[in-house]
């Protein structure tokens, strides 16, 4: 009777396991198997809860994420014919605006993912590299991208890392394809000691190499004569980007701008960083990820005994980091002093050119209380377009890739701006060589 049961049970498709044996053999009775007209009810019953929970999150999608991003800038009535036209333009870009469902869905999510990307080893553009020694004797480096194929217009945009990258950080490298698909020269700036250079003077690539930046573009403008002259910075790169604009302003030499998260009150900024437990924990990561990427080179140069090597090693905020070297190396009394001179906010309406700044509301790093709004909304050259997500460099564009959608977003606005009548009124009057800017472009 017992091989009975356990036959009856193997044909229902009940594994005959040690322990149904021994009720077996005890006379107890093995469980019904479910008819399958249940298991068919159950699976259904899951599907279509399934099925719900889907449609009800690819709703909220639709509806939420997929808003289009607020456009910050002056008053219609304030600009004129060409910035009109300009700004109509940016509208209409706006609208391809795309986030992922799901690597977007909050900004410690994306950036964490698009960070994850930025450290791993990336493909490499063959261009050139060209070491380029500034009037005090120190170094940067210029690494070319591809340059564009069948393109009759020379236009050449500088791109500027944010803090822990150089020219072979992926996203960069990202960056410098779509620029190449987009009919652009691009060309990336390695800062003092960063992308394996040796310090040859007491200064690192930090949030004052802004001032480098006019010795670049006279590189570029000597190397290039005939080009058209843009630029894109990302992070920190954005931050100085638009502070060099605001300092040269009507006589600066490119054509336009973007900047790509963009801390534009540095001070306001670093306080956030520091005003709560996982602010502190992004800023003691992006610490540590100083010392290791850029601490190096500065450690093991000639000028490592103007250092506290132990505060460095201490150190557990950007505040505390910088205090213990930059602020030693370049004479500055804090970080406070630091942040302050060297941020763009004061000089915001000097900015003669048209000029794209793109942040997301959700950032964990530069904040969207820290944006100061109403003061970009004075300088109708300005344009701040504010996402709903992509968290700090983490822009994916529907899966397409680290940042893309900022990329095509750079490229389509640095193209309308090359083609806008009238948009020479912010270069210099006159290029390296001596000829006039609108016969450039």
């Amino acid at each position: 009777a017992s091989s009975l049961r356990l036959a009856w049970c193997r044909a229902v498709s009940f594994p005959a396991s040690p322990t149904r044996a021994r009720w077996l053999r005890c006379g107890v009775s093995c469980p019904r198997a479910m008819p399958w007209q249940e298991v068919a009810t159950g699976a259904a019953a899951g599907a279509s809860a399934s099925l719900m929970a889907s449609f009800a999150l690819l709703q909220r999608y639709l509806k939420q994420e997929l808003k289009t991003p607020a456009l910050v800038h002056a008053p219609m009535e304030e600009r004129e014919l060409e910035d009109k036209h300009l700004l109509q333009e940016v509208k209409l870009l706006l609208r391809d605006y795309w986030p992922h469902p799901i690597l977007e869905f909050s900004g410690y999510i994306s950036t964490f993912w698009s960070g994850f990307w930025a450290v791993l080893p990336a493909a490499v553009s063959p261009g050139e590299e060209q070491v380029l020694t500034l009037k005090d004797g120190g170094t940067v480096s210029l690494h070319w991208g591809e340059p564009p194929e069948d393109t009759a217009e020379d236009r050449v945009v500088l791109v500027l890392p944010g803090l822990n990258n150089d020219s072979r950080t992926s996203f960069i490298q990202d960056t410098m394809r779509h620029l190449k698909n987009g009919g652009f020269h691009g060309v990336t700036l390695n800062y003092r000691g960063v992308g394996g250079q040796h310090l040859q003077t007491p200064r690192v690539g930090c949030a004052d190499s802004w001032r480098d930046f006019d010795e670049v573009v006279d590189h570029l403008q000597a190397k290039r004569p005939n080009a058209t002259l843009f630029a894109m910075g990302f992070s920190m790169g954005a931050g100085m980007l638009l502070r060099y604009l605001g300092e040269e302003g009507p006589r600066v030499r490119l054509k336009a701008a973007v900047a790509v998260a963009a801390p534009v009150d540095f001070p306001a900024v670093g306080k956030s960083l520091e005003s709560s437990l996982k602010k502190r924990g992004i800023n003691f990561l992006m610490v540590n990820g100083v010392k290791l990427f850029m601490m190096r080179s500065l450690v093991h140069s000639p000028f490592a005994n103007l250092l506290n090597r132990g505060a460095i090693l201490r150190a557990t905020s950007l505040r505390q980091l910088e205090e213990a070297s930059i602020c030693a190396l370049h004479g500055y009394k804090d970080a406070e002093e630091y942040w302050t001179v060297n941020s763009p906010l004061s000089k915001l309406q000097g900015i003669a050119v048209p000029t794209l700044v793109v942040n997301a509301e959700d950032d964990p790093v530069v904040s969207i209380s820290t944006l100061p709004l109403e003061a970009l909304k004075q300088n109708p050259r300005v344009y701040v377009a504010i996402t709903r997500r992509g968290g700090h460099i983490g822009w994916g564009s529907g899966g397409l890739g680290a940042a893309a959608w900022t990329d095509n977003m750079a490229v389509h606005f640095m193209q309308l701006a090359a083609c806008a009548p009238g948009s020479d009124r912010g270069l210099h009057g006159m290029n390296a060589t001596g000829a006039s800017t609108s016969e450039l472009t």
